[in-house]
């Protein structure tokens, strides 16, 4: 018995394993396209509102990116030298800090030395190069972002054409709905991150913990990682704070920790809304596919590639499945 393949089921298979190839090898490129459409669905609205007042498209496009890079610019040049005083502030007080926690934790004394001052010369530039690097591809993201802006719609519809006419109406309910859920995830990290790196340094200040700014910033950025994110921002300024005394880094834990229950229980319902609305069980399983695959960024990009997932299953797959399916899924989710 011969087993005979067609020529085109070969083709088939050709080119999806040449766009896989494709897509490993640009994958930072990808990543990076990811991220600049998620800018790029928060921020066409407020273009949208500006049409809407009588302001051209271009004159809005024109100001959202005004907006956009002058917040950049404005955190540059404001909060980044703020942080690095207090951090050399800090770097200075490391031998004092050192023999303080030696005296009130002699336990310490047996952990292995710091690195020579040579060693973190080395260190420091390496993570220099990483965080010119990392600059280089932000400034690129948000630029994508504004060409998206502009370019969008015309590119999707070009994309739109290529399918069979009569999936096109579901092609654009699917994209209306997705972006609907990435403006939505958007809206809320950018909300609790401030809310969260508010309440740290507002805290440390308080509490006069070393390095305030830096540390919030820490829990700003650690906010983004559900909850993981958590142990992420608390670890450090509990050890920060144990320089002042034990009791003051009892108290910044229990703070941080009532914030994580009055942001999951309270503010997260009301900032993210319906779109981004998942069981425990989906955020924990999606942020360990997430940070294996691609790290911290990974486990926070996923959200919203899992969050979208309903929408998919109720616009194409509804008639390939059983009735209750889908109503079973929503019920999980919700």
């Amino acid at each position: 018995m011969q087993l005979r393949v067609p020529f085109t089921t070969l083709l088939k298979i050709a080119l999806f394993g040449l766009l896989v190839i494709i897509t490993i090898k640009l994958w930072p490129v990808v990543l990076m396209l990811f991220v600049a459409t998620l800018l790029a669905v928060m921020l066409d609205p407020l273009v949208v509102w500006l049409e809407r007042h009588n302001v051209r498209r271009w004159i809005g496009i024109t100001i959202v990116s005004l907006l956009v890079f002058g917040s950049v610019l404005a955190f540059v040049t404001l909060i980044i030298p703020t942080m690095i005083s207090q951090i050399r502030e800090m770097a200075g007080d490391i031998p004092k800090l050192r023999q303080e926690a030696f005296a009130r934790f002699p336990i310490l004394r047996q952990l292995p030395p710091l690195p020579k001052p040579e060693q973190f010369l080395g260190r420091g530039l390496a993570a220099s190069l990483t965080l010119i690097e990392g600059i280089m591809a932000f400034i690129f993201v948000l630029v994508l972002a504004i060409y998206l802006i502009v370019e969008g719609r015309r590119v999707f519809e070009w994309l739109v054409s290529f399918a069979p006419k009569e999936q096109r109406p579901r092609w654009r309910q699917t994209a209306v709905e997705i972006a609907g859920v990435m403006r939505a995830f958007m809206r809320g990290q950018i909300i609790t991150s401030a809310i969260c790196g508010g309440w740290a340094l507002l805290v440390l200040m308080v509490l006069h913990v070393p390095a305030p700014l830096p540390l919030a910033v820490i829990a700003a950025i650690a906010d983004l990682i559900p909850v993981i994110g958590t142990i992420l921002m608390t670890a450090p300024a509990a050890a920060m704070a144990l320089t002042r005394s034990p009791a003051v880094a009892l108290i910044v834990i229990a703070a941080y920790l009532a914030y994580h229950l009055v942001e999951s229980y309270f503010i997260v319902p009301r900032v993210y809304g319906k779109q981004m609305r998942l069981s425990t069980l989906t955020v924990l399983v999606a942020i360990a596919v997430g940070g294996t695959l691609q790290g911290p960024l990974g486990a926070v990009l996923i959200l919203p590639v899992v969050a979208a997932y309903p929408i998919i299953e109720r616009i194409w797959l509804r008639d390939e499945l059983p009735p209750d399916t889908v109503a079973r899924h929503e019920a999980i989710e919700s």
